[in-house]
């Protein structure tokens, strides 16, 4: 199994994805809602910085981040 993430663009609820030959015939995905100002007003150190905020937040470390892919890599068979 495997994961495609693309670029959308959302037009009074429709989706028109920005790459649609990544995309197949048919299957089921999860989308996930950026808004458009916010994402426009970060600069890539912000990203950064509000990454690692995250990762502390949730208490992340080597270990927990090891065990985290090697459970996608299992549930990808």
């Amino acid at each position: 199994m495997s994961y495609v993430t693309i670029e959308v663009d959302i037009d009074h609820g429709r989706l028109r994805p920005s790459e649609p030959d990544k995309l197949p015939v048919k299957g089921k995905g999860i989308l996930t809602v950026l808004p458009e100002n916010e994402q426009a007003s970060l600069a890539p150190e912000e990203w950064v910085t509000s990454f690692n905020e995250l990762s502390r937040n949730l208490n992340l470390d080597d270990a927990k981040v090891q065990a985290w892919l090697e459970t996608i890599r299992d549930a990808r068979g």
